[in-house]
Parts: structure tokens; C-alpha cells; sequence
């Protein structure tokens, strides 16, 4: 026996703007006027060096703690052992760390301790110079 026929669902009506013909311009929408705001006194500028850097507060020193501002309650807590950044063996190291030297030490102001490869070849380009004879 063959299935009865069930009709589709109809689709939902969507109401879209209606739009300007090409040959007409858009319609402009309203403009909302806003009243002109007064400026700022001149005494109410902030403070300004010669550079028209603006400052507020106190200086500060960025390496002195110290001196940096900080709430009355504010309680420090110092966790870990205290670093020198300038100073490696001060920063913490895993256990498990390993150092690996990788090839032989060099010394950045000697250019003969600059590892080289073996075909290496050097080119001179325009006559040899002498460091010392600023006519040369």
C-alpha cells in the first residue's frame, strides 16, 4: 500500500525594508545636534615638563622598591631565594639541569677564536686599506 502524500511545511514570509529605486538617493537618516562643550581652564592643565611629559604623583625609582607607593595594609611576601639579574649563579636552576658546551670558547674581541668552516674563503674587494692613514 503506498505511503499517503504529505505536503511540504510552507516556508516562513520574511518582510525585508523596502529599498530605493537605483534612480533615487537613499533616505537620509535624522542628525542629532549636540551642544558645544566649554574647554578646560587653563589652571586645571596638568603639569608638563619642557618635554610635554605629563606628571602625576611622585617620581619614582624603577630598581628602588622603596619608593614605589603602596597602600598602608599592603603586606610583602617573598617567595624564593633573592636574584642578582646580573649574576647567574644567583637564578634559579632545576636540579635535573645539565650544562652543554657547545663547541670551543670564543672571545667576541678576537676574530681568530670565531669558528670558521673550512672552506672558508676570503675575498678582497678594492685595494688594501691601512687602517692608521685616513688617506688610503
Amino acid at each position: 500500500m503506498p505511503a499517503p502524500e504529505v505536503p511540504a511545511p510552507a516556508a516562513p514570509v520574511v518582510k525585508t525594508p523596502q529599498q530605493a529605486p537605483p534612480s533615487e538617493p537613499p533616505a537620509a537618516e535624522p542628525v542629532i545636534e549636540a551642544e558645544p562643550v566649554a574647554a578646560a581652564p587653563e589652571d586645571a592643565a596638568p603639569d608638563r615638563d619642557d618635554n610635554g611629559v605629563i606628571h602625576i604623583g611622585e617620581p619614582m625609582d624603577p630598581d628602588d622598591p622603596s619608593a614605589w607607593s603602596q597602600p598602608e595594609n599592603t603586606e610583602v611576601i617573598n617567595i624564593g631565594e633573592p636574584m642578582d639579574p646580573d649574576d647567574p649563579s644567583t637564578w634559579p636552576v632545576d636540579e635535573n639541569t645539565e650544562v652543554i658546551n657547545i663547541g670551543e670558547p670564543m672571545d667576541p674581541d678576537d676574530p681568530s677564536t670565531w669558528p670558521q668552516p673550512e672552506n672558508t674563503e676570503v675575498i678582497n674587494i678594492g685595494e688594501p686599506m691601512d687602517p692608521d692613514g685616513p688617506s688610503t
